[in-house]
């Protein structure tokens, strides 16, 4: 397979696992807006699941680009670096959220 279509089909899969690990961190939000934190947990575990294939797939990438192979630009990869970016912040967003939403339950106030 040529390096440019490596690429790009790296980067399909990149945007593929942060489409998945997003759709966990979501849910995960709502569910603890719904009182359930044990659950919520487990779903961010598996939004994480999600995310660590985008770090493996990525990181080859780089470790190439970093012994000194020289790789081509792609649009596609940068896009899916993107997602991979925006996906990361939504994981510490939900995160925080899942335990704010467990200080509001703990404490004796419904999260709305």
């Amino acid at each position: 397979m040529e390096l440019l279509e490596e690429m790009q089909a790296a980067a399909f899969q990149i945007i593929t696992y942060s489409g998945e690990a997003r759709s966990s961190y979501v849910e995960a939000i709502r569910t603890a807006r719904a009182g359930n934190i044990d659950e919520a947990k487990e779903i961010i575990k598996t939004g994480e699941r999600s995310y660590n294939k985008i770090h493996k797939v990525h990181a080859s990438f780089v470790q190439r680009e970093a012994s000194g192979e020289a790789l081509p630009f792609s649009l596609i990869l940068m896009h899916a670096e993107d997602q991979m970016l925006t996906t990361e912040t939504l994981k510490i967003m939900a995160c925080e959220m899942v335990e704010m939403c467990a200080v509001f339950l703990t404490n004796g106030k419904k999260a709305e």
